[in-house]
């Protein structure tokens, strides 16, 4: 078995692995606004504000302290802890910010609840941007974890096995070759069974 190939798992973080929305409701809240479209992804319909300024609110977010405190997501902790034990591991493609220090507390906030071991690299893109070039860039036939479906696509495309993280927002999208997980448990036996 080739543990670099078979046990490496790609993966977003927000979404997936940290709960980006709630805390990112929180700020907003903090700054004056409030979510008048709940569900929907595109954070310039929820928050009824014009895209370029929702554009600049979450970048402004995506570089603040906020990010080395992000909560984790459902039951992925635990999760990845037993995936851990059977020798995956991870390596995560993030749209949070190019900015080194934004990227230093993203690596800092999973290490406090994933452990030093569970990401061999972190690898922070610019905000907002498209994967399809990052995961060009894997051999083909990797797990892909995403909560939006365009990356998932986009790991389709590239070669890679997606897994849809389930939320409000993604369940009109659907695709014979993406699976959708409710939660880590249901990403593990499907790997498992894979």
């Amino acid at each position: 078995m080739n543990y670099e190939k078979d046990r490496k798992i790609l993966t977003d973080v927000d979404g997936v692995l940290l709960d980006w929305e709630s805390a990112f409701d929180a700020w907003m809240s903090k700054e004056g606004y409030t979510a008048v479209n709940k569900n929907i992804y595109k954070q310039s319909k929820r928050y009824d504000i014009d895209q370029e300024l929702a554009d600049q609110l979450v970048k402004t977010f995506n570089e603040s302290a906020w990010m080395g405190f992000l909560k984790p997501l459902r039951d992925a902790v635990p999760v990845i802890d037993d995936m851990l034990c059977e020798h995956y591991h991870f390596e995560a493609i993030t749209s949070l910010s190019t900015d080194h220090w934004a990227g230093e507390l993203r690596r800092m906030n999973l290490e406090r609840f994933f452990g030093r071991a569970a990401f061999r690299r972190v690898r922070c893109i610019e905000t907002g941007a498209d994967k399809d070039d990052i995961l060009r860039e894997y051999d083909r036939g990797h797990w892909w974890i995403e909560d939006k479906p365009e990356n998932c696509l986009a790991g389709l495309e590239a070669g890679h096995r997606p897994i849809l993280i389930d939320h409000p927002y993604n369940r009109d999208f659907d695709h014979p070759d993406v699976q959708r997980a409710e939660n880590f448990a249901q990403v593990w036996q499907i790997i498992k069974t894979a």
